[in-house]
């Protein structure tokens, strides 16, 4: 077993989490990435951002992405009601009330809330009803359009839910907003700048990409930049140990290894691997199958001639809602995983998990 002493720095994920930064607005995380990492740095067309500590071995791509599902102003009405498109996949019935934040194009930020019909007004059988996303709007507490023309907002601006960082009631657990992906973006950071201190062999670049709630684009542009040897997806799973989600993930119980999803199948050559470093290094883990979802893995592996790639993922409790729910034990667990794979995965190990797969060992 190897011994790793970690010093997180978890303001890092506070800075990452308040940031506002949904698909296609992603430049202010870029901003932190660059602030925080200081390795050679690129970008693709798109703009996900590329960080690399070079090596002689196998290219390894670490895939985070940056961008978080909110919206866009749709429709601004005489009264100064803001109606919004989605970008990305919210559910309206967790977003009544709910406050939020609209950015314009030099940045100020105004706040607003999601409006909804009084509890008082709503008929019995209304109530079992969910508002759609099309109906639902913005009150930002003005008396006209002219006033919210005024702030500089207009049709296209970005709109984030609005929560801050906080740690609950029992040591490790945090809640906050954009957990998707920002706990896996600022486990990259401290990943790169841990590997930049060591002589590692492999060559490792992270790949923070953008646009991924959209349709996993930045991880295919990202894929043809680089064109690594293996691609391992960083994301976040949905945990299911509360009343009302059920599945085997749990929070606190370490990282998820993902076998299958409904993008991508996990080269079974690759699982053994990774099962069997976590077993000799005491990391705890667990294996996810979902057949919802995917992950920028889902766009990696099929890109050029085809490129072997997994996902390695943070459980989550609220996915895509205003305040989700981690535990600092997965973070670390899933840290540790990563720092061992790319230390420990020689060439030689490599072309035996590609021409063995399934009767690969050790």
């Amino acid at each position: 077993m190897r011994k790793m002493n970690f010093d997180i720095k978890w303001e890092v994920l506070k800075e990452l989490t308040e940031t506002y930064a949904i698909s296609g607005f992603e430049e202010d995380i870029a901003n932190i990435l660059k602030k925080h990492i200081n390795l050679p740095f690129s970008q693709d067309g798109l703009g996900s951002c590329l960080f690399t500590k070079e090596g002689d071995g196998i290219s390894i791509m670490i895939a985070t992405h940056m961008d978080e599902v909110g919206f866009v102003v749709r429709e601004i009405d005489e009264q100064g009601y803001l109606y919004f498109q989605n970008v990305g996949n919210m559910w309206s019935h967790v977003l009544l009330n709910q406050k939020v934040a609209v950015i314009n194009e030099k940045k100020n930020i105004y706040y607003g809330v999601i409006g909804g019909p009084a509890v008082h007004s709503i008929k019995e059988k209304e109530r079992e009803k969910v508002l759609p996303i099309d109906k639902l709007y913005i009150d930002m507490g003005v008396r006209s359009k002219k006033r919210i023309e005024e702030l500089g907002i207009k049709v296209g601006d970005m709109i984030c839910p609005y929560g801050e960082m906080i740690e609950l009631n029992e040591e490790g657990y945090f809640a906050g907003k954009a957990f998707d992906n920002r706990v896996s973006v600022a486990t990259g950071i401290w990943l790169m700048n841990m590997l930049k201190k060591e002589n590692i062999g492999n060559k490792v670049t992270l790949a923070a990409t953008v646009q991924e709630e959209v349709g996993l684009r930045g991880a295919r542009t990202t894929a043809h930049k680089v064109f690594p040897d293996l691609a391992i997806a960083v994301d976040t799973t949905l945990a299911g140990d509360t009343p009302l989600n059920k599945n085997n993930i749990k929070l606190g119980k370490g990282v998820a290894i993902n076998v299958i999803d409904s993008m991508t199948i996990m080269n079974r050559g690759l699982l053994i691997y990774i099962e069997n470093l976590c077993r000799k290094n005491d990391i705890p883990y667990q294996l996810s199958c979902f057949t919802d979802g995917g992950t920028d893995a889902g766009n990696i592996h099929k890109s050029g001639t085809g490129i072997p790639a997994t996902t390695l993922s943070i459980p989550m409790r609220y996915m895509h809602t205003h305040l989700g729910v981690v535990h600092k034990d997965d973070i670390i667990a899933t840290l540790k995983l990563l720092k061992l794979i790319v230390e420990d995965l020689t060439p030689e190990k490599y072309d035996r998990i590609l021409k063995e797969n399934y009767n690969y060992s050790e």
